[in-house]
């Protein structure tokens, strides 16, 4: 069977095709390859370390920042405290060395704000490619033991979402987009727009989240909020209610959603939160001091996953959601 879609493989497709092969069963492996698990878990002698690896593939602006956010992203998540990242660089024939150092520029300056240390990687130029890609492979020290993980999900969780739904996508899509939108939008809106890429770690609210032991931890990347929250849930055969009318959108991506007729719900969003938790409130109160979060629904023991739209109808979700970034990228 040829796969033609641009983006993840289906979860069907990695339970089919790599999740079998995982190599040796070790006894220092805590945790390997699962669907909604972002992260791998060893422990060596009395530590635990986790271990995330991602590359950066739809995008083409600020790749050094959005690259070191992904793996922090999800050594967070993962209950880690991130220490290092090794870095590949695969640039196609013909980038300039200012490129180059730009991007490795904005490394330097999230690994500093975020605390990680870059150990290496690998360099080079290659007509394999036609853009830049950079691949990450993050490291991270779990101090306290407390592991949060989709096999924790349970069914009556609270889901908690951070931030609005579709930051990442609307970020590469003022970015990529921007001379479109000069003879439709405001200069306001635009400006603010491509500011999103400053909204797309969830350190922070992840550090914040970890003492209240949460079941689990998600960045909802591709297939956006919705596709973070399917995955999770069939993770554990369980379903989902979740309510359109609680899930925040901002200005600035209802905007986009207009514009290229898409759903908000279904686009990449580095940077907003997903935690599955059956204590909402003493967390809620602890993250609004520094991000919008909102309770959007709950885990239910029914595998049936579903939306409650704003008009009231009930939508199923049967399958992970396909990102919206990846459909308008490839209508351009």
């Amino acid at each position: 069977m040829v796969i033609e879609k641009v983006g993840k493989i289906s979860p069907s497709a990695l339970e089919r095709l790599v999740f079998p092969f995982q190599g040796k069963n070790r006894e220092e492996v805590i945790w390997g390859a699962q669907l909604g698990r972002d992260c791998g878990v060893v422990q060596l002698g009395r530590e635990l370390i986790s271990l995330t690896c991602d590359p950066i593939t739809g995008s083409s602006f600020h790749l050094g920042l959005l690259a070191t956010q992904v793996v922090v992203n999800d050594l967070i998540c993962s209950g880690a405290e991130p220490v290092a990242l090794l870095v590949t660089l695969i640039f196609p024939p013909g980038i300039t060395e200012n490129e180059i150092e730009t991007i490795m520029r904005e490394i330097d300056e999230a690994g500093k704000e975020l605390g990680v240390s870059i150990i290496g990687g690998h360099t080079e130029i290659s007509e394999a490619v036609n853009r830049s890609i950079i691949h990450c492979t993050g490291l991270g020290w779990i101090k306290d033991g407390y592991l949060p993980d989709v096999s924790k999900i349970e069914a009556g969780d609270y889901i908690v979402m951070t931030k609005g739904a579709g930051i990442e996508g609307t970020a590469i899509l003022f970015s990529e987009k921007e001379k479109e939108w000069q003879n439709l939008l405001d200069e306001e809106t635009i400006n603010k727009g491509k500011e999103f890429w400053k909204m797309m770690s969830v350190f922070q609210e992840g550090k914040i989240a970890l003492p209240f032991h949460p079941h689990a931890l998600h960045d909802a990347t591709e297939g956006g909020v919705l596709g973070a929250i399917w995955e999770a849930c069939m993770s554990r055969g369980l379903g989902f209610e979740i309510e359109e009318g609680k899930i925040p959108v901002y200005p600035e991506t209802r905007v986009l959603a207009q514009l290229l007729d898409l759903d908000p719900l279904k686009l990449i969003s580095s940077g907003t939160l997903i935690i599955f938790t059956p204590q909402p409130l003493p967390l809620l109160q602890a993250l609004r001091e520094i991000v919008p979060a909102e309770v959007i629904g709950r885990v239910v023991k029914d595998p049936i996953k579903v939306l409650i739209r704003q008009n009231g109808e009930k939508e199923e979700i049967k399958e992970c959601p396909q990102d919206e970034l990846w459909r308008v990228l490839q209508s351009a």
